[in-house]
């Protein structure tokens, strides 16, 4: 699964990042081992086989497109974790963007917005995805993704990724791209070659400025864009163009086959177009007239993501969801019935808050499956599915939910089944069947009202030796976003504030979450109730009661992640950007920067020998966008941080040493392009273990409770192998 163009760099000595793994015992499990014929395999493991764990997702859900013949498949795009799918008409999700994140090195977030995927309704086994400035293309029914316009960023390349293409595909799979400075490409061959046509006459296609080609079943081609007036139309295949609806703003679109409706279409393809002033649009003559057919209220304001949807069945059934009405038809738009989904809303699958109890009005985009009987609509936080023609709905976001994770899982040392994980956006949530079912804690119940908006966890950790016993960090809305530590004695029942940071120690809190309120927390591991706790703004502080008081031991900015010795005497910080690591030698009590850098990206402390630990000085920021000196260097350290000795150097992330097997160790690596590796012999030598993994990268591994189990986590999404090795 070697991403194309983008080639392992070989060294005469193995390297690799060190990050801390949350295991049972709550001890770091790290390994190093330097060896002069270190080498990596192309080979990749039978049973590196990841599947999705926990609540998971990407951020906003931009947009939804069923599968053109097969009812049971739909694709929805985010804004932070690309592309999903779902095989079972919506009900679940699974996330198919590790090829694309692998070619663009994931460096930023993989971005993807409305109307930038499709799929070729004659051979729907090819798609085709406008992300991250380029085209990528599927002929195997998005399993696997290569490029077909544009170059994946060479190593070392950290800019941002320009911005995607709008895309369509022709009923003869003609390919039509429109990219972000209006310059419109098509392909005939399936992206293997391409033709750039005159642009339309409508505004620079944007984020802010959506546009969206629409290709008629008689090849008429019609271009719109958010917040352009008309409908630029080109019957020569995008040679010229001229400009219909003129005084409208086109929101939505929907093509609709001649030879399957009963509206007179003998002289062309039909057409429906939704304006921003509430009006919908029906042509039957490939866009050369218009009728009016339905007004509605719409309130919709340049910039605004909930734009409205329009979706047809080629039996003529029709709906239309604006910003303040749903409405339905049965007859291509003749007559029209009001539903009301505030009267028939089930929040379904979807575990989190109530901020969606009522998804009325908002949509971002809607579509209906092949064979008529499924509606989805996303209104760019929640995806409802109605399997009556709108008459009830059901929240669908297994797999889907708009999640972030700072932090990986905690699973319960005591209860292998039982697991807890905090997520930006959603708070924290708990499964007691091993990642079957998930619910979400009710850790601070003022936030839980109907005005309720936002509810951030950070990180979430199980006690090493009470059973029941779990530690939340959560961040609420506006001026209470500042993180508070809480804790639960009965399995996440009940919780009382132990910690409010603004309350006892200060500090600036912005509006939003951002990099200030990141936090982490150990346990000591000689004495549980000594712990210490970490933040991006504030720095370190100590607890030696189980958190019932606390005290700020250091004044730091950019703390990242915590990790002790095994006996708790040596406590050490990592902090990204600046600085450095910081220790103390004397249980957090004091603090000496043990090495300074622009950054650490990598901490680990070896599981036994109690002075010996590894720091990575290089520093990508959330694991996407490098920062300093390129590659980053490993370093070890034999006597508690006061010197250190280059082992390699190599752009890489966690590691993961099997707490069971030792010799048994995972590496989420950027450098080349691999991923995700496995070593069987104790870091010697690696071999690919990233088939069928969510994500390119991971951000840490955490041991899943039983042998040869282990989950990771990244940026909005986690997956769990039972086979890291055969028990």
């Amino acid at each position: 699964m070697t991403a194309p163009g983008i080639g392992w760099g070989s060294s005469s000595k193995l390297e690799f990042v060190i990050v801390q793994a949350t295991l049972p015992s709550l001890v770091l499990l790290v390994m190093s081992i330097v060896s002069s014929s270190a080498c990596v395999s192309t080979d990749a493991f039978a049973d590196s086989v990841w599947t999705p764990f926990g609540p998971g997702g990407g951020g906003w859900i931009e947009d939804v497109v069923a599968h053109p013949t097969n009812p049971n498949e739909v694709w929805a795009m985010t804004d932070l974790s690309g592309l999903f799918r779902s095989q079972d008409a919506g009900i679940t999700w699974r996330k198919m963007s590790a090829d694309v994140e692998r070619g663009v090195m994931a460096r930023k977030q993989i971005v993807s917005h409305n109307r930038q995927f499709a799929i070729d309704p004659k051979e729907p086994q090819r798609m085709y995805w406008g992300t991250c400035g380029m085209i990528w293309g599927s002929h195997d029914g998005g399993v696997k993704w290569v490029p077909v316009l544009g170059q994946p960023p060479s190593v070392g390349d950290d800019r941002t990724p320009g911005i995607g293409h709008a895309i369509d595909v022709a009923p003869d799979g003609s390919v039509y791209a429109l990219d972000s400075m209006n310059v419109l490409r098509v392909s005939h061959d399936h992206g293997a070659s391409w033709d750039e046509l005159t642009s339309p006459p409508i505004a620079k296609n944007s984020s802010d400025t959506p546009a969206f080609p629409i290709t008629l079943s008689d090849g008429t081609l019609c271009v719109a864009c958010r917040p352009s007036k008309g409908l630029a139309v080109s019957r020569d295949g995008g040679l010229t163009w001229n400009l219909a609806l003129k005084d409208s703003v086109i929101l939505s679109a929907k093509a609709t086959l001649r030879e399957a409706t009963s509206v007179n279409t003998s002289s062309g393809s039909g057409l429906f177009a939704f304006d921003s002033n509430g009006n919908l649009h029906r042509s039957t003559d490939s866009a050369a007239t218009f009728e009016i057919i339905k007004s509605s209220p719409h309130s919709w304001k340049p910039g605004q993501r909930f734009a409205g949807g329009i979706a047809v069945t080629g039996k003529g059934n029709v709906m239309l969801w604006a910003l303040g009405e749903l409405s339905v038809s049965s007859d291509w738009g003749e007559n029209w019935t009001h539903r009301s989904i505030e009267e028939n809303w089930d929040r379904g699958s979807y575990p989190g808050m109530n901020r969606y109890a009522s998804p009325e009005g908002k949509c971002s985009a809607l579509t209906v499956t092949s064979d008529g009987k499924t509606w989805l609509k996303c209104d760019s936080s929640l995806m409802c599915r109605s399997t009556d023609d709108g008459m009830t709905w059901t929240g669908c976001t297994t797999g889907l939910q708009v999640l972030c994770y700072f932090q990986g899982p905690a699973v319960s040392p005591h209860d292998p089944k039982q697991a807890m994980v905090a997520a930006l956006d959603q708070g924290v949530f708990k499964t007691d069947d091993g990642g079957g079912t998930w619910r979400p804690m009710r850790i601070q119940s003022e936030w839980w009202n109907d005005d309720w908006r936002n509810h951030d966890g950070s990180v979430v950790k199980a006690h090493p030796t009470k059973p029941g016993t779990w530690f939340a960090v959560i961040h609420g809305y506006g001026g209470t976003r500042h993180p508070r530590l809480h804790r639960s004695d009965d399995g996440g029942e009940s919780w009382v504030l132990l910690l409010d940071l603004k309350q006892e120690f200060g500090g600036q809190w912005g509006r939003w979450l951002d990099d200030n309120e990141m936090t982490d927390l150990c346990f000591d591991p000689s004495n549980p109730n000594v712990m210490h706790l970490s933040n991006y703004q504030l720095g370190v502080f100590k607890s030696a009661d189980g958190g019932a008081s606390w005290k700020h031991t250091l004044q730091t900015k950019n703390a990242l992640n915590l990790m002790t010795s095994p006996s708790g005497q040596h406590v050490y910080v990592q902090c990204l950007k600046r600085t450095g690591l910081y220790a103390s030698h004397d249980r957090g009590e004091s603090w000496e920067i043990a090495h300074a850098a622009d950054g650490v990206d990598g901490i680990a402390h070896h599981p036994h020998e109690e002075n010996t630990l590894y720091v990575s000085d290089g520093q990508h920021t959330n694991y996407w966008s490098y920062k300093g000196t390129r590659p980053a260097k490993l370093l070890k350290s034999t006597d508690a941080g006061k010197s250190w000795s280059e082992l390699a150097a190599l752009d890489s992330g966690p590691l993961y040493v099997d707490p069971v097997k030792p010799s048994v160790m995972l590496m989420s690596t950027l450098h080349g392009g691999r991923g995700i590796l496995r070593s069987t012999d104790a870091g010697q030598t690696w071999h690919d273990f990233h088939a069928d993994a969510p994500s390119y990268t991971a951000r840490g591994f955490t041991y899943g409770g039983k042998p040869g189990s282990v989950i990771y986590h990244m940026f909005g999404n986690q997956a769990r192998t039972e086979t890291v090795y055969r028990p």
